[in-house]
């Protein structure tokens, strides 16, 4: 399947959208989304745009979160969260599950610190679920949370599912937008 990915950067989401559609217009049975650091909230738009507006036959495989080690232009390793969303025209998508209500982490503008004491938080006063929530540009945020929590402070806490969908909000004006959105459960 390597060569059905798209790889997402910073050129405008749409650039992204056709790629995709042009990958299914070419005979790939799957096609995945890839992305590093804040162009993780790009991958998401791509992918609730291509379903939504051109391809609603289109549906989510797969998704998976990480942590890659890149190389700095000063040389210095750092590490940078990734996600992997794979699309299909074939196979069934997997139902959403609700997530637990009470344990729920909303992910803004706040520094990611903060999110990842909340996780921990939700997990030390015997949670058993925590869903980190989060949508639009903060989407990206919430995957480094996660991988900041499972990686860094608690290694026996698993990602049980996550979820891509797309919300809709009402802005100060009065408009109404739609915005990419994810779920990520956590489970220890």
């Amino acid at each position: 399947m390597q060569e059905n990915v798209v790889y997402i950067g910073n050129k405008p989401v749409m650039n992204y959208v056709l790629a995709v559609i042009t990958q299914f217009n070419n005979n790939a049975s799957e096609v995945a989304i890839k992305a590093r650091g804040k162009a993780i909230s790009r991958a998401v738009d791509v992918e609730q745009i291509v379903k939504n507006r051109f391809m609603p036959d289109v549906k989510t495989l797969d998704i998976k979160t990480s942590t890659e080690e890149v190389t700095g232009q000063d040389g210095r390793k750092v590490n940078i969260s990734a996600i992997e969303i794979v699309l299909s025209r074939e196979g069934e998508e997997k139902p959403k599950e609700d997530v637990p209500k009470e344990n729920v982490v909303y992910i803004g503008n706040k520094p990611v610190m903060n999110y990842v004491l909340a996780v921990i938080t939700q997990f030390n006063n015997n949670a058993s679920e925590v869903a980190i929530k989060a949508r639009g540009k903060a989407i990206s945020r919430a995957v480094d949370v996660e991988q900041i929590v499972k990686n860094r402070f608690m290694p026996d806490v698993k990602t049980k599912a996550i979820y891509t969908n797309t919300e809709t909000v009402q802005t100060p004006d009065g408009r109404t937008l739609n915005v990419s959105a994810i779920d990520i459960v956590l489970t220890r």
